[in-house]
Formats: structure tokens, sequence, C-alpha cells
């Protein structure tokens, strides 16, 4: 800083020469010399650029002037700035003296002042504006005090405290972007880089390359710009840090959501991308998201960034972001990978060693992200702390707690209550669950292990009908899928979905499916023929729309890969191209007199007391009811019993059965009844 300083007071010397008295200088004889010449500053100014670009600095305030100076030092103005600014801040009576050169300079330097202290020596009195590019570096470097109606080259620009801080030695980030940006060095421990070795090694070749030409050619490094896209948490990160330490090269990490939201986004990149010039670091820049100024932000940074460094450029974004299109220059592209194979390599290599058996199996049902599963890993481990036991089931529910981020607005959690134990169903349809339990835990081993997947790109959703009348066990039965997999399964509000609109019904359909496809839930459709009847015959418009609608989630369960359950009481209600693309259809039907006494047997639980004079043989020959029915009359025998002396006894049941049938406008009489009959006259 002295050094830019000891420049300030020839520059100013030569500025004010022929222009004032002896009294003033010597008033102001620290700053001011008569005998100064132009070829004295143009020789100590030779002196010091070059040893900046040249010389070995020993301390970090020495290599960090060094490095500023070496940036500068092709520009007179930016030159004549840096040293007027100096001095401004090293000897406050310089501010005098710089009112003699141009007026207004208040705390700071103006642009006119450094300008026509910086013009051709000799004539320094004459005005000289600087051309664009200068002004541009000018404000890049500084910080200009805004006030309004002020000509731009009469804007006074000082030296911030992050430069001066800079200068001085300081690894302190910039406080206008500190809280949301993070810096690295090659020297820090390697990211994990699971399930993405190999796109990881290609990125790096790449660069590696292009950095090369570069060198080959005698010239500075080509600029570059890698492209990373993947979903949030992905590893987008991990992968450019992995590269940029192969590379051996220090980093500055920002977030793009602050720059976005910022009141000054062009003020904030100029401070970013200053941040990454002078300490020579590449800039990484998280979480790119779509917007409407995504592409102009970037757009501008990538302009700003090669102007003035040379490191490559790090570009994180969403899936949905395009920015190839707009790039200018060298750019390269990395996708972080998907699918089973890249999950798994997730699982097994989060995982401690004692669960890593599990890895398959949570592989097959959680398609987590790599921050995702670190996560969960790290809530384990709290979990295992505590004193409870860590299975598969403990590992699913921890999934979905980092899963639920509260947006679904269309699908509602339902918390499954029933076990296939609870279920009272044919051996048929107990088998077809059992094989439907076993396409979704042996997935990866299939699709992957075999090779089927590449076979069967589409079509490997596991889809189930449920078909039956009211009460036959149907949302039960979805229930104990649900509990017997171990995965969280969310109800389709139909309400919610279907529109009169055209194009909306689709629009949330697609909503629901995509978001299902993230959190690995299974999806349930009660009532599913409001959506998925029959096509028609198109005589109207409507007719045209309806079908398109059928045709949409036709092909959206079709390239679904998840769980798709499907209720309704008549299958005949369901398209015909829905049956085509169904894995399985469970057929629900009233239960016989044995599977109506298993349902009387249990549904009282263990924990209601009951009396002995409960007749389940003929309560299941007398009443040909539905599970659902049989649940509603025991619930409400078990309230009377309750209310009477905290004992359920048969007059109870027969009260609830009476009150069922009534409610159901079902005609019966003493003799329906049989042998209980009177217990209803009491």
């Amino acid at each position: 800083m002295k050094r830019l300083a000891a420049l300030g007071t020839m520059r100013v010397s030569l500025a004010v020469k022929g222009r004032v008295d002896s009294e003033l200088y010597e008033r102001y004889d620290r700053i001011l010399a008569e005998n100064v010449s132009v070829d004295e500053l143009l020789s100590a100014e030779a002196a010091a650029f070059e040893e900046s670009a040249e010389g070995e600095a020993e301390t970090p305030a020495e290599q960090r002037i060094n490095r500023f100076m070496g940036m500068i030092a092709a520009d007179p103005v930016v030159k004549a700035m840096a040293e007027l600014t100096a001095l401004r801040l090293l000897e406050p009576c310089a501010a005098e003296v710089l009112e003699i050169i141009s007026r207004g300079n208040g705390d700071g330097v103006t642009l006119l002042t450094a300008a026509r202290s910086a013009g051709a020596y000799g004539r320094l009195d004459e005005v000289l504006l600087p051309c664009r590019e200068a002004q541009d570096k000018v404000r890049f470097f500084f910080r200009p005090m805004e006030t309004p109606g002020v000509p731009y080259y009469l804007l006074p620009y000082r030296m911030d405290d992050w430069l001066l801080g800079f200068l001085a030695g300081s690894d302190e980030l910039d406080r206008a972007f500190a809280d949301f940006a993070e810096i690295r060095n090659p020297e820090e421990t390697a990211p994990e880089i699971f399930g993405m070795e190999g796109e990881i090694r290609s990125l790096i070749k790449r660069l590696e390359a292009v950095l090369k030409a570069g060198e080959k050619q005698g010239d500075a490094p080509a600029p570059v710009t890698a492209l990373i896209s993947g979903d949030r948490e992905s590893g987008r990160y991990t992968a450019a840090c992995a590269a940029s330490k192969a590379l051996n090269i220090p980093t500055l990490a920002v977030d793009f959501s602050y720059l976005m939201g910022t009141q000054e986004p062009k003020e904030v990149l100029s401070r970013v991308v200053r941040s990454c010039a002078l300490w020579d670091r590449a800039l990484i820049v998280r979480g790119i998201e779509v917007s409407k100024d995504t592409v102009f932000l970037i757009e501008r940074l990538q302009r700003l960034y090669h102007r003035y460094c040379t490191r490559p450029l790090f570009l994180l974004t969403s899936p949905e972001v395009k920015l190839a299109p707009s790039m200018r220059g060298r750019y390269l592209t990395m996708r972080i990978p998907k699918g089973a194979d890249a999950c798994l390599a997730l699982w097994k290599g989060y995982l401690p060693k004692k669960h890593k058996k599990l890895a398959e199996s949570l592989a097959s049902k959680m398609a987590l992200t790599a921050g995702q599963v670190r996560r969960v890993v790290q809530a384990m481990e709290t979990v295992e702390g505590a004193g409870e036991k860590i299975d598969e089931r403990v590992i699913c529910r921890l999934c979905y707690e980092v899963l639920d981020d509260g947006r679904y607005d269309n699908v509602k959690r339902v918390e499954p209550g029933f076990t296939l134990d609870d279920v009272k169903i044919d051996a048929h349809n107990r088998s077809v669950l059992e094989d439907i339990c076993r396409q979704v835990e042996l997935r990866h081993q299939v699709y992957d292990g075999w090779g089927l997947k590449k076979k069967y790109a589409y079509g490997r959703c596991v889809s189930v009908i449920l078909a039956g009348p009211p009460g036959t066990g149907k949302t039960m039965t979805v229930h104990a899928l649900a509990g017997q997999l171990g995965l969280e399964l969310y109800k389709v509000d139909l309400s919610q979905i279907v529109d009169k609109y055209i194009g909306e019904t689709e629009k949330r359909l697609e909503e629901v499916f995509a978001r299902a496809q993230k959190s690995n839930m299974i999806l349930f459709f009660d009532e599913a023929d409001a959506v998925m009847g029959k096509r028609s015959e198109v005589k109207e418009a409507k007719d045209k729309y309806a079908n398109t609608e059928i045709s949409f989630i036709l092909q959206r369960i079709e390239e679904y890969d998840g769980i798709v359950l499907l209720a309704t009481n008549n299958l005949q209600n369901i398209d015909n191209a829905f049956m085509r693309r169904i894995r399985y259809v469970l057929s629900f039907q009233l239960p016989d007199k044995e599977t109506r006494e298993e349902i009387w047997r249990s549904a009282f639980g263990s924990g209601v007391p009951l009396s002995d004079d409960i007749d389940y043989p003929f309560l299941a020959d007398k009443f040909e009811l539905s599970g659902g029915e049989i649940k509603n009359i025991v619930l409400n025998a078990v309230f009377y019993g309750a209310a009477d002396g905290g004992e359920v006894a048969m007059r109870h049941i027969m009260k609830a059965v009476y009150r069922e049938n009534t409610k159901l406008k079902r005609i019966a009489f003493d003799g329906d009844y049989g042998g209980y009959a009177y217990l209803l006259h009491d």
C-alpha cells in the first residue's frame, strides 16, 4: 500500500506542477515535491510494476499487492486511481491537493481526477475522459460513492474495506456475499464421489486438455466454463470440488439464489468476480434454477468472469436449466448420473459397514440423492445413539423425513394402520400380494443386475387395481401393502386433481407423478374410475378432451418407475387400455362364512373386554356382511359396552347390527336375528 501511495505523491506533484506556489509545497511537503519529473514517475512505476509481476514477495500482503498491481499495470487510468486512492487513504491531507486537479473528490477520488493525472505527461491539466473499458475496470476494482444527479466522471471512488483487507493479507470473504459463499483449497480433504467416479474423471480429463492447449500456445489459459447439471443435493458441488482438487485449483463457491435475490445483482456479481480475480480462484455458482432472469444473469457473469479471471468457471444447474445455447467460448458439460446403479453406489458408499447388507434393498425402494443419503446416515447415527435399533423400516422412515418438504398439495399422506395378517383375503389374493412385494424388493437385481432395464425402457411401474364392492377390504389391503414394504402411502386427492378447465387435470396429474418420482411414494388412487373411465366416441369437444386426459394418465403410469395402486368399485368402468398396462388385478368379493367368522374374531383386538356369551359362528352364519360393515358394527358395539359397565356382550353386538341394517335401509324382521332377537327388546 505504501508503494502505491509513494507513486501517488509523484503523480499529484506532477499534476499540480506550475499551478501552485511554493507555500503550498511547504504546507504539503509530505506529499508534494517541486523537482519531480515525468521520467522519474515513469521509471518508478516501471520498477514497481515490474517487481509486482516478477519479484518474489516475502509476506502475504506483498504477494497481494503484487498481484493487484500486475492486474492494473496495463491501464494508466486504473493505475492512477489505485495510486491516488492509496495516497488519499494514508495521507488525509492529500484531499486539498486532489481538489486542485479536479473538484468534487469528497472522501475519494473522481474518475476525472484519475483521468487528468493519467493523461499525456506534460499536458496533465487537460480534461481527458477515459474510454469505456477503463471506466468499467475502475468500477470493477473500486467502489463508487453514488450521488444522484452527478455525472459518472465526477463520482468519487475509494478502496472498500474488503480490498483494503485483501491488500493487507486477509483471507476474509467480502461481506457483500460472505453468508452465501464458501472457499476451498486444493489441500483440503477430497470429497466423496460415490456413483459418479467415471463422469468426474471424464470432466477432469477434458478440463486438463483445454487448459494445456492454452499453455502450449504461450497464452493465458483459455476461458472455459463447466456446466454440471443434476437434481438438488445430487452431488453437483462435490463434482466441482473433486475436479478443482485434481487440477490443483482453489475455489470460491457462491449460491445463485443469493445473486438472484439481491437488489443489486450487477454490483454483487462484480464483487464476486473481483474476489476470484484477486485471489486467483475458480468460481463455482451453486444451485442455478429456472427463472425469467437466469440466462441473462449468467451471460453477464460469464462475460465479466472471463474478462478478469483465467480459472475455469463452474455452473451447477438443475436439469431444467438450459445454458449451453447461451454459452460464450469453450464449455464442457457433465450430468450427475441417476438410476439404480448410481443409487446403489450411494447407499453402499455412505452406509456404515454393519448396515451395508441393506444397500440393495434400500436402493430398490429409495432413490435418494447423495445429499439426502448423507443426511439419512447422520440421522441413523443419532437414532442409534439414543438406543433405538436400526433396521430397514427405521431407515425408510428416516428417508421419508428427509424427503418430506411439505409441498404435496394434491396428495395426502396416509399412515398405514394394518398389516398383511390383518387382511382376511383368499389364498389367491394373498399370493398376488406376496408377488407384488417381491417385485419391489428384487427390482434392482432384475432390472440392473440381469440387464432387463435396457430391454424394458418403460412400463416398469408396479401397478395394481383393487376391484370389488365397498367394504370388502380394498383400502385395508392398500395400507397393509404399504406397511409390508416400509414405503409411505399417499392418497391422491381427486377433488383437487380433476378440473373442468382444459389441460388443468393433466397439469396437476403431472405434478403428482413428478413429486412421487422424487419421493419414492406409493400413489393410491381411490375411486380410480373418476380419471380412468372408458374412452368414448368423440361427438362433442368435451369428449375429445376427456379422452386426452385418459391417454395422458395411461402414458404417465407407463413412465412411472414406482408403485401405483388403483381402487374401484366397478372394474367394468375402467378403460381396457388401462387393463393392458396394469401389472396385477386383485378382485375382492363379499367374504364367505368362514372368512366372516375370522373377521368377527379379529375385529375386537386383544385389549377389549369381551363377555363369554358372544356367538361368533352365529354372527358369521346369520349376517352376510362385508368386512367394512363388520368393522362399523364392532366399533359401535364397543362403545355400547363401554357405556354399559365396561364389557362388550352379545346384546351390544345385536344392537349394533340392528343400527347398521337400519342405516342401510335393509328390511329385517325378528326372525332374521334368530335366537338373539329378544336382545333387541331389552
